[in-house]
This record gives C-alpha cells, structure tokens and sequence, in this order.
C-alpha cells in the first residue's frame, strides 16, 4: 500500500507518460546495505516492478516501462544510519526520449 506522498508523486509519474507518449519510463529499484547482496537485488527488482505494475493499471502502456533492481548500489545516503538507510530504499523513475531525425542523401 502507498502512502499519499508517493501515490500522488506516481500519479505525477503517470500524467507525465501520457503527455509524452513517445518517452521510454525507466523504472529503478534500490535497497540499504542491510542482507545479503543478493537478496536486495531481487528485492530492488521487486520494488521496481510494483511502480511499474501501478503505472500499467493507471494507462501507462507496458511496453514502454523498462525495470532493473540495482540492489545497495548507488546509496543517497550513508547506510550507518536509520534515516540514511531509509532513503536508500526507493524507487527512481528516468524518462529517455527518442527523437526522430531525417538525414537527406542526395545523389
């Protein structure tokens, strides 16, 4: 279950991917230090796929959202503390945008 916070930042998610149809979502999941590594790889991909399951069942299409679990990879913030380790467990969303270009050729 979200809480208001990130349900309304998902949302904010959602109403992104639908004005920018043609934007890939990259949807990453990360974990603390704390186990084995990997078990918060598994857990990080787990995260990763719950925001993507929620931005499937609010209209984003499937097959633009792309999801990798980083596991403890990358902290924010230093893992010697609760509060760090608490912001090391989250979610990152990228959008990357394709651009079409034509390149004339002339013979």
């Amino acid at each position: 279950m979200l809480n208001k916070t990130a349900d309304e930042k998902l949302m904010q998610v959602v109403d992104f991917s639908k004005k920018y149809p043609e934007a890939d979502v990259n949807v990453d999941g990360y974990t603390d230090s704390t186990g084995p590594k990997a078990y918060n790889v598994k857990l990080s991909q787990r995260r990763a796929d719950a925001v993507r399951a929620y931005l499937v069942r609010n209209g984003v299409a499937a097959d633009r959202i792309h999801t990798k679990g980083y596991g403890m990879a990358n902290p924010v913030a230093s893992n010697k503390t609760a509060e760090g380790r608490a912001q090391n467990r989250h979610v990152e969303v990228r959008y990357t945008v394709r651009e079409e270009k034509k390149v004339h050729v002339m013979q």
